[in-house]
């Protein structure tokens, strides 16, 4: 081998790996902290052990998938499901919070359905009848502004209900769990301010499972086909205390349309009807 062809290879050497290395750093990948740039007031602790969102622990009484024996609405699997903790509770810091389900059935398996938020004492604070979109999928539900805001530091229990036939003789299947609304500390805010669109990262490291939850469904239906938010959508949805990764590839669908609204005034409430109850 020419000796001049000898000397230079040590330097192409060094050109490849210095590539290599600087392509390692700058390929994409999944973090759960709040940001590349922390704010002062977040220790590295801190940061630490926001690297592993865990959603399980107290939780309450709920049903996350649908059941109810006499419903005619045909079994499919994987069954009509709420998009929260195993423990059937979620927070929030919204005032009017978003709830995502999984349902099986078409708008003409399904032609109506209602959603019911009430208070830990059993009184309505929002009742609307609901339409699902033309294909099965992921559907949101969001909580217009006209309804009171959910109070800080209050549970609140909700029902979501479809009917495969008339309302009025028949049972629906039904999904039922809790939200809970927590203030939006100055750490959390100040880490949400310099995330810019990691949103639904800082809110899984604090626990604020419907937020979470809510950005990134909706960061996947505005961005279209990209690998990293399925990734971290997958990741969210296999979280400690969630494991619902058998929906990871479930397409979102669009919006539940809201229809026949009642008590949703805000500060109206009235007392609460069961699921049977017609």
């Amino acid at each position: 081998m020419p000796k001049k062809l000898l000397s230079q290879l040590p330097i192409a050497s060094a050109i490849a790996m210095t590539w290599v290395f600087t392509s390692f750093l700058s390929y994409p990948k999944l973090v759960w902290a709040q940001s590349d740039k922390p704010t002062n007031d977040v220790s590295t602790s801190e940061r630490s052990k926001q690297s592993e969102p865990d959603f399980s622990g107290y939780g309450r009484p709920g049903r996350r998938t649908g059941g109810g024996s006499r419903s005619p609405c045909p079994p499919i699997d994987p069954p009509l499901t709420a998009l929260i903790p195993e423990n059937n509770l979620g927070k929030t810091v919204a005032e009017h919070p978003s709830f995502l389900f999984y349902t099986p059935y078409s708008s003409q398996q399904a032609q109506s359905g209602e959603f019911v938020l009430q208070s830990e004492q059993g009184e309505d604070i929002y009742r609307t009848g609901i339409t699902l979109p033309q294909t099965p999928g992921i559907v949101s539900l969001n909580i217009p502004s006209t309804v009171a805001p959910l109070e800080i530091n209050q549970s609140y229990r909700w029902y979501f209900k479809v009917y495969c036939e008339s309302p009025q003789t028949s049972t629906p299947i039904f999904v039922e769990g809790w939200v809970q609304r927590v203030a939006l500390t100055p750490t959390l805010k100040s880490q949400l301010l310099a995330g810019k669109a990691q949103d639904y990262a800082i809110y899984a490291a604090n626990g604020i499972w419907y937020d979470a939850l809510a950005h990134l469904a909706q960061l996947r239906r505005t961005n279209g086909v990209n690998p990293q938010l399925e990734r971290s959508w997958a990741d969210l949805l296999n979280t400690k205390g969630v494991g619902l990764e058998l929906l990871r590839q479930q397409p979102i669908v669009g919006s539940a349309g809201l229809v026949d609204e009642l008590r949703s005034r805000k500060g109206t409430q009235n007392s609460a009807r069961t699921p049977s109850q017609k």
